[in-house]
């Protein structure tokens, strides 16, 4: 019987190493890069055309190789950074695999071209993984690779790939956070021959100094004013770096920046450690942002969790989290305040009668402030239908016989109760609906009477340039002003002019998910109109009578009445049985 196992072909070998290492152009961009920092580089340049599928060129002024070492660098886990399996655990370079090179000149043309201090150049012509050509070269010190026609081999791979415009944003993502990494390395970035920023290398400052000098540069001109300066000292762990105020909190964690001894990476423990440290300064559905770095022991960090080295692990992880707490609260103040968000209103917080899927958890007897509602002698029949019972902060009660059938998942009990509405996810669903109808048309915009001006970090105004056309379909009048810069001239009717910049910040991070979601752009349009939708009224700000009441009229009109655009329930029904039963049971416990 013939054998059913063989041994794969070096070719297919190096295509699947691949696909695990170079997941898109910015991860060869993010290999290279390391690569040349490794090599004691002072000054890097990227050149970017197509994206990075037609040419991504790296050149350094690193130590170079020779002849026999940059053909043997093009095998696979060929590497000069480690010896042997023990020095996995005390690492202190970017790269170690041996894996990048390999892996990026099999699925693509690659030159290289390097030279060590004093010695001829080297040029190696690579297609497919296998060596063309080998001769000499002219260059000074340092190497040089070209990267062209990405995927050439693969088009499998290359079918699942970003657009070029959002492509070149991620490349500008990744080389933002190397640069914030290594902060007295030059950095420069040419895309489409345009030079996106070009940073000096810099010495003899202290670390934060070039720290504070090269987020100023990248992050926008708002980071660094709304920033504090951090400092963590203990006896096998040094953190530096920037935390900002607050009042500069995001919905997502899109303006976090971690590094652990020089490496951006996903630590969620460190995450969540600094996340808490904040406290009540910050409301339960808000993110703070900073720009940290972590020097830890070697020994402490396992990077070698993620084939792309993303995510770490930690030892001693209580023992840093206690640290990072103290430090963080420190560097904020030292004393936690309530934030306006987090704070609940005056008089009994009502949010745990809402904690179950299909109507309220009654676990004490509802009673409404007599102010927060009409008094009950006052007629509450409008020429609508609804009839309205009663109004506390966001929620609005309804008498359930008064509501159209849809409102209630039994048909049977829909004559019975009372109905809880949920305005804020009423008129967000509300303003999704009208969104969508406004993208199918003309867009409804109400113009600024002063253009506000926004400043983006460089991967934050690329990634909006390549969705303009999308943002512009849901009213938002946005044009380029300047370098990492945009002008907002004009708004959706529900966005108060005070809320631009932080809509705007919001709507950065939901396109960053988008990228990594690889979504479609009529996908893309109803995603970012959902998260457009969930500015029109804060959770801290409370409703009119009426004003409710001409909620749930427009409510009614929409698509999809009984949820809003994240999919949470507007509305929960509570029959008379549910409530008889509940007050019968108290009253035999009391």
């Amino acid at each position: 019987m013939p054998s059913k196992i063989r041994i794969l072909s070096d070719q297919t070998i190096n295509q699947i190493a691949a696909g695990e290492v170079i997941e898109n152009p910015a991860s060869v961009v993010k290999e290279l890069v390391e690569n040349a920092v490794d090599a004691g580089a002072r000054h890097v340049t990227i050149e970017i055309l197509g994206g990075g599928f037609q040419l991504i060129k790296i050149s350094d002024d690193g130590s170079g190789m020779s002849p026999d070492d940059a053909v043997l660098c093009l095998e696979r886990h060929a590497t000069s950074k480690i010896t042997g399996a023990d020095d996995l655990f005390s690492l202190t370079t970017m790269g170690f695999r041996g894996e990048a090179l390999a892996s990026i000149a099999a699925i693509s043309k690659t030159s290289l071209f390097s030279a060590l201090e004093g010695s001829p150049a080297v040029n190696l012509e690579v297609e497919g993984g296998k060596i063309a050509h080998v001769g000499p070269a002219a260059r000074a010190r340092g190497t040089t690779i070209e990267v062209r026609s990405l995927f050439y081999n693969v088009p499998a791979r290359k079918k699942f790939q970003k657009s070029p415009a959002a492509s070149s944003a991620e490349i500008t993502k990744v080389v933002t956070q190397l640069a914030l990494a290594h902060p007295e390395v030059g950095f420069e970035l040419i895309q489409q021959n345009r030079s996106h920023f070009n940073l000096p290398a810099s010495g003899g400052e202290d670390f934060l100094t070039l720290l504070k000098t090269r987020a100023d540069a990248l992050l926008g001109s708002d980071f660094l004013p709304s920033c504090r300066p951090f400092e963590l000292n203990e006896k096998s762990c040094e953190g530096k770096g920037l935390i900002a105020d607050p009042l500069f909190s995001r919905h997502n964690r899109s303006g976090q920046y971690l590094f652990v001894n020089r490496r951006p990476v996903v630590c969620f423990p460190i995450s969540y450690a600094v996340r808490d440290a904040y406290g009540t300064r910050l409301g339960s559905d808000r993110h703070p942002v900073y720009l940290l770095h972590l020097f830890l022991s070697p020994e402490l960090v396992d990077v070698n969790v993620h084939p792309q080295k993303r995510e770490v692990r930690l030892r001693e992880e209580s023992m840093l989290k206690y640290a990072l707490h103290g430090a963080v609260n420190s560097a904020l103040g030292g004393v936690e305040t309530p934030s306006p968000a987090a704070a609940p209103p005056e008089g009994r917080d009502f949010s745990s009668f809402f904690s179950q899927p299909s109507y309220p958890d009654f676990s004490e007897p509802l009673t409404l402030k007599e102010e927060e509602g009409p008094p009950p002698s006052q007629e509450l029949n409008f020429e609508n239908p609804i009839q309205l019972v009663g109004l506390h902060g966001r929620y609005l009660l309804v008498e359930a016989a008064s509501l159209p059938a849809v409102f209630f998942a039994d048909k049977q009990r829909a004559r019975s109760g009372v109905v809880w509405i949920d305005l804020p996810a009423s008129e967000a669903r509300v303003q999704f609906d009208a969104l969508l109808k406004n993208a199918e048309e003309v867009p409804v915009s109400q113009g600024l009477l002063l253009p506000a001006t926004v400043n983006f970090s460089r991967a934050e105004a690329q990634l909006l340039q390549a969705h303009l056309d999308t943002v512009q379909k849901l009213g938002l009048q946005v044009r380029e002003a300047g370098d990492a810069a945009f002008l907002i001239e004009g708004v959706p009717p529900f966005i108060n002019a005070s809320d631009v910049r932080p809509v705007l910040m919001e709507m950065i991070g939901e396109l960053q998910n988008l990228e990594r979601e690889k979504t479609r752009s009529e996908s893309a349009l109803r995603r970012l109109a959902a998260h457009l939708s969930r500015a029109s009224r804060s959770r801290g700000q409370y409703y009119q009578l009426e004003e409710a009441r001409q909620i749930v009229e427009k409510l009614m009109k929409t698509g999809d009445p009984l949820h809003c655009p994240q999919g949470k329930r507007t509305a929960y029904h509570v029959t008379e049985d549910e409530i008889e039963s509940y007050f019968t049971a108290k009253h035999k416990t009391s």
